[in-house]
């Protein structure tokens, strides 16, 4: 091929490559078709290393390149979990064939990181991946490498760069709220509900979201000051915010149209805005499952 080309091309090339070959086409023949669509002449040694899986583009990338990502309810989901607690990352240490980058989530709540993990297998297209205990830090883990992954969430978040993925179909946006809000939302005793997260930008965004379901919230607010100092009991520290910590405030008024597109992954917090729902009117069948994901009916959630 002469020149080292970009990935994505490679890519390309690779997939037609094989396909033509199906097709019932000679090396001489893919070689003058290859060249026809994309002016690249790849030589007869370059295409058996393909054909025989001596070589590949995707070296061992399960989703090579941020222009093969396709959008999806999972996909939205994971990108939700992301911006609020999950976490993209480089390794410390990193092992020759192997991704020095890495997705992952920790959590107390096993329902919530064992959610994460499926819809991770299902945008990765792996088998099942099992999250972790930790005793250190009292918590479940899950932690996959992918660097495309990692492109596309690594900070500063760029909303512009989600969008297309956030807001690619209505499924999408309400799995990307689901995951958002069972990372960064709580409901009290009472059944109110209010999301909290550093970046007001977001929360405006998050706002504007919920608001195409009817559900009304108030708020940015500066919850937690920067600076505030609280007490870490597991290490026995006291800590300082590096940032503020702002919340949204979910309108009682839209308990009910939250509850219509909200059954949530963690137990208890669903059972709290069920008993809310019970209390103030009858309560409303859900909505068929529209999100298939580890739990059996789940669409937007808070944790």
């Amino acid at each position: 091929m002469g020149r080292y080309l970009p990935r994505e091309l490679r890519i390309k090339l690779y997939n037609d490559v094989v396909a033509l070959r199906r097709s019932g086409l000679t090396y001489r023949g893919i070689i003058k078709e290859i060249y026809r669509r994309y002016g690249v002449r790849l030589s007869k040694s370059h295409i058996s290393y393909w054909l025989r899986g001596v070589h590949s583009p995707y070296n061992g990338r399960l989703i090579p390149s941020l222009e093969l990502l396709k959008p999806s309810e999972e996909l939205a989901y994971v990108i939700g979990v992301k911006v609020g607690d999950g976490y993209v990352g480089k390794k410390s240490r990193v092992r020759k064939g192997y991704n020095d980058v890495m997705i992952g989530l920790e959590a107390k709540d096993r329902e919530f990181v064992e959610e994460f993990a499926g819809c991770l297998a299902k945008v990765l297209g792996r088998k099942q991946i099992r999250p972790r205990f930790r005793d250190d830090v009292g918590k479940y883990v899950v932690e996959v490498e992918s660097k495309t992954l990692y492109e596309l969430l690594r900070k500063p978040i760029g909303l512009d760069r989600l969008k297309k993925y956030v807001e690619h179909s209505e499924r999408c946006v309400v799995a990307f709220l689901r995951g958002f809000a069972d990372s960064e939302g709580s409901v009290n005793k009472r059944g109110y509900i209010c999301i909290y997260n550093t970046d007001q930008r977001l929360l405006t965004y998050i706002m504007d979201l919920l608001r195409r379901f009817n559900i009304e919230s108030t708020g940015p607010r500066i919850h937690v000051q920067r600076r505030t100092v609280f007490y870490g009991p597991r290490a026995g520290k006291k800590y300082a915010h590096k940032k503020n910590v702002s919340t949204i405030y979910i309108r009682a008024s839209s308990n009910i149209n939250f509850y219509r597109y909200a059954v949530f992954t963690i137990t208890k917090k669903q059972i709290r805005l069920e008993n809310y729902v019970e209390r103030t009117t009858r309560m409303p069948t859900p909505p068929p499952n529209h999100f298939p994901a580890n739990t059996p009916t789940l669409i937007l959630s808070i944790n």
